[in-house]
């Protein structure tokens, strides 16, 4: 049986582990951010639509910040481009929430994605110019 000792130095140690490293990241959530950034790209409104919260948030890299439908009329306007690879992803979970870092080109974007009752949806994204 351990030692008082061994169990608190044991449960030290695991508070100093996050939370993120034994979080897998959810298949179906793999398949909504990839199908999202696909539609960014194809200039897919319909599908930005169904994969964006209602209380969506973005913060522009000037620092404008829009909501779903603002930034859904924007949107609409907007021609489909060439991919562009995502660089330095990270993606850690948070309870029921993800939250992804990537670069692209030459800007950061942070997006955050929650889990309602139609699926796994961004609720925020964080767009901001990267240093060279």
């Amino acid at each position: 049986m351990p030692s008082p000792r061994m169990l608190r130095l044991a449960l030290s140690l695991s508070c100093l582990v996050p939370a993120s490293l034994g979080a897998q990241v959810p298949a179906d959530l793999q398949t909504a951010m990839k199908t999202r950034d696909e539609a960014l790209t194809k200039a897919d409104a319909a599908t930005w639509d169904r994969l964006t919260a209602e209380d969506f948030t973005v913060v522009t890299p000037d620092g404008v910040l829009m909501n779903k439908a603002e930034r859904l009329a924007q949107f609409k306007t907007e021609k489909p481009r060439p991919p562009s690879p995502l660089q330095q992803v990270q993606i850690k979970g948070y309870g029921d929430a993800f939250v992804r870092r990537f670069r692209v080109r030459d800007i950061w974007v942070i997006d955050v994605w929650a889990k309602d009752r139609q699926g796994w949806r961004v609720a925020a994204v964080q767009v901001t110019p990267a240093k060279k």
